[in-house]
């Protein structure tokens, strides 16, 4: 029988994958492949090696149920050092990579294919890299152009497993990213890191609520192929996009384009002002109590910080846990 993948995510945002014979501890497996997990009693009575399952389960070996608890259990969390892998699993470690391996996994030097305005403010990145990207649907990279010393994080909008990624750059004057990108030309060289981050889709058939700010839409681009592509379950999905205005606007056919296949996907668009028609003129987040959302709904909010804010409140008032909510902010 083949080997079955872990996704290991540090705190610091670095994701390892392992492999684990069926069975297998995952202590053992990630030691091998250069990762010793912290741990101190090794048999489960201290909960030094805590961490959370958040997609998949872990079978669990002997330990004090005083350490952890049935309910936290059942919210999962694991000891590591008494987990076994029978099943495709993903940890969250509370701890950075640093601590427990040699450094992050190596970066790729990127070409870029395209640059191309699609909207206000709004800039259609593609790199080409010699080795397909794995990643979870809603990850991002670190890039740094050539000749810079400083790096910028942008989530891939394209499907996992490609050597060619597509990024939705907000342009921000005098911004060093930004500044480079308005001279980027074809065969421009940049360097990409390995994928991170521990906002991205979940394996599970709850209904589903993207929303998304502004080029924070580029993440739940990647959700929505994996989702269509049959990679993930599919549920009732609401997507809600708020943007600055109806200029901002942008990727709407490859959206229709993946609605045409994802017959239980619901758009809804909304512009603060010029909205052009069929899109809500106000703030998306006004959206969110008309949206009758069912209560056990997985929610996902990518945007400025003030939006996220929002959304977090206004999926209470809705009904919502703030608890269900996964938040991925920039700047």
């Amino acid at each position: 029988m083949s080997k079955i993948p872990v996704t290991l995510l540090f705190s610091d945002g670095v994701t390892q994958k392992i492999e684990v014979e069926p069975g297998g501890k995952l202590l053992d497996a990630a030691a091998e492949a250069g990762w010793t997990l912290l741990t101190d009693c090794s048999n489960g009575q201290c909960g030094t090696c805590s961490g959370q399952c958040v997609s998949g389960r872990l079978d669990l070996d002997d330990y004090d149920p005083s350490v952890l608890p049935d309910d936290e259990r059942e919210d999962g969390a694991v000891l590591c050092c008494v987990a076994r892998v029978n099943e495709p699993a993903i940890v969250e470690l509370p701890y950075e990579s640093s601590e427990v391996g040699s450094g992050e996994p190596p970066t790729q030097q990127g070409t870029v294919v395209s640059v191309e305005k699609i909207a206000e403010e709004t800039m259609r990145l593609e790199v080409e890299v010699a080795e397909p990207v794995s990643f979870l649907p809603g990850q991002y990279v670190r890039m740094r152009p050539e000749g810079q010393v400083e790096w910028r994080s942008y989530s891939m909008a394209n499907e996992t497993g490609q050597t060619r990624l597509v990024f939705f750059i907000r342009m921000v004057e005098g911004g060093v990213f930004s500044t480079w990108l308005s001279g980027a030309a074809p065969g421009s060289e940049i360097e990409v890191s390995a994928p991170r981050g521990s906002f991205f889709l979940r394996a599970d058939a709850r209904p589903r609520l993207f929303i998304a700010g502004g080029t924070g839409l580029a993440p739940f681009l990647a959700m929505l192929r994996a989702i269509r592509n049959g990679g993930y379950e599919s549920a009732p999905t609401q997507l809600l996009v708020g943007v600055r205005s109806g200029a901002h606007l942008f990727a709407r056919q490859e959206l229709d384009a993946i609605k045409a296949e994802f017959p239980e996907l619901q758009i809804h668009y909304a512009a603060e002002k010029d909205a052009p028609p069929g899109c809500h003129e106000g703030y998306g987040t006004d959206l969110i109590a008309g949206l009758g959302v069912d209560p056990k709904t997985q929610v996902y909010l990518c945007g400025p910080p003030p939006m996220v804010e929002a959304g977090r409140e206004a999926i209470a008032k809705a009904g919502l846990r703030k608890s269900d909510a996964l938040c991925e902010r920039f700047a």
